[in-house]
């Protein structure tokens, strides 16, 4: 036990200090982490895609169901460069649903993450791009989500998204009836915004959360921003609440001292805690 403890600390020590580059070294992070939290992995197949999933307490009598879905991940090399594999470096989406402590828990990686060699030729650059919040990318996730509440007794879902993964969040929240509450972290939810922030190309592919207003504003949900994020500032999140037909529902919470990736998995479990207190 002492020996495992040494090799796993230094695994995690390695994870902190390196910058990872093969697909092995950051799937081999990914159960590790998972394999902690217990979380199970399986994989699932969309109308689009092969998707990675973690979970645990699917078919349990639990009244809601925790979903947490990734980050858009390695998708840039530089910013004028795409990458040629998203799957992400620091996982964080997964990192905050191993700090949860609900029953159930469903985790999404998204779309061409994770995938073999050969599989991820097949899986077109666009969708860490330009249609990174596409209808196929929103659809194939929903439908995900559909299998895990079938599979279960869950009644209600709590969709909580990083970064991109809070675009998507969104984007599924407005079509579903099932959904108690929306949590995004440091997300972009105002893209053409964001886009035009950061003199970047549109994304001309993707659905805008804006379009569906409605439906979010109806919505219980809090949008965590952090004070020193320069990816994705206060901002973005001022102009999706003023965009808002209805705001009662609506709270964005400031967190001093953190920015884009650092230090919500730490803070994650006080976060949460708030959060289901005001809900």
């Amino acid at each position: 036990m002492f020996r495992v403890l040494i090799i796993l600390t230094l695994f995690l020590y390695t994870i902190g200090c390196t910058n990872i580059q093969t697909i092995n070294e950051r799937y081999e992070i990914v159960q590790l982490i998972a394999s902690q939290a217990n979380l199970k992995l399986e994989k699932r197949t969309s109308s689009d895609f092969y998707l990675t999933t973690y979970h645990k307490g699917l078919g349990i009598v639990d009244k809601n169901l925790m979903v947490y879905i990734e980050g858009d991940g390695n998708a840039w090399d530089r910013k004028y460069r795409l990458s040629k594999n998203p799957t992400p470096k620091n996982p964080l989406g997964l990192k905050l649903a191993a700090k949860d402590a609900a029953n159930s828990i469903l985790y999404i990686a998204r779309p061409c993450m994770y995938l073999e060699e050969q599989s991820l030729k097949d899986c077109p650059e666009k969708y860490w791009s330009s249609h990174r919040y596409s209808e196929q990318v929103i659809s194939s996730i929903n439908q995900v989500i559909d299998l895990a509440v079938g599979e279960s007794s869950t009644m209600s879902l709590t969709l909580v998204g990083y970064s991109g993964g809070g675009t998507i969040a969104a984007l599924i929240a407005a079509r579903r009836n099932d959904v108690s509450s929306l949590v995004t972290i440091a997300s972009n939810l105002v893209h053409g915004f964001w886009t035009k922030l950061h003199g970047i190309s549109p994304l001309k592919g993707s659905l805008d959360p804006l379009d569906y207003v409605d439906d979010l504003s109806m919505i219980k949900q809090t949008h965590f921003v952090g004070a020193k994020d320069k990816v994705v500032p206060k901002i973005v999140m001022e102009q999706y609440l003023s965009k808002m037909s209805f705001k009662d529902n609506i709270t964005i919470k400031v967190i001093k001292g953190f920015n884009h990736s650092c230090c919500w998995e730490k803070a994650w479990p006080d976060l949460l805690n708030a959060t289901n207190a005001n809900q």
